[in-house]
C-alpha cells in the first residue's frame, strides 16, 4: 500500500514523499510488530511521510483514507506543520519503476 500512496501522491503533484521502515511498533489495536533478525515480515510499521501545503494534504488525505479502507488494515494518519528552509532537484532526476 505504501508505494501505491507514495505512487500516487506523486501523481497528484506533490512537492516529495519519503517511506521510514520501523522495527518495533504498536497501534491502536495494540498488536506488537517487530522485526526480527532473519525474518522477512509484511506487517512492520511503516511511516510515509509527504510534503506539500495543507490544503493539498487534506485533499489527499481523502484518496489515502479510501486505500486505508479498502486495504482493511490499521493506519493513523496525521498533518504536522513544518518550516521548509530549501527545497530543490538535484542534478539527476531518478525515475523509480516497480518491477
Amino acid at each position: 500500500m505504501y508505494e501505491e500512496i507514495v505512487h500516487e501522491a506523486r501523481e497528484t503533484g506533490l512537492a516529495g514523499a519519503t517511506v521510514y521502515r520501523g522495527i518495533l511498533s504498536f497501534g491502536a489495536s495494540h498488536s506488537i510488530h517487530i522485526m526480527k533478525m532473519f525474518a522477512l515480515s509484511g506487517n512492520l510499521p511503516v511511516i510515509i511521510e509527504i510534503v506539500d501545503e495543507e490544503k493539498l494534504l487534506r485533499k489527499f488525505a481523502e484518496r489515502v483514507h479510501e486505500l486505508i479502507k479498502k486495504s482493511e488494515k490499521g493506519a493513523l494518519v496525521t498533518i504536522e506543520p513544518v518550516e521548509v528552509l530549501e527545497y530543490k532537484p538535484g542534478d539527476k532526476f531518478n525515475q523509480f519503476k516497480s518491477f
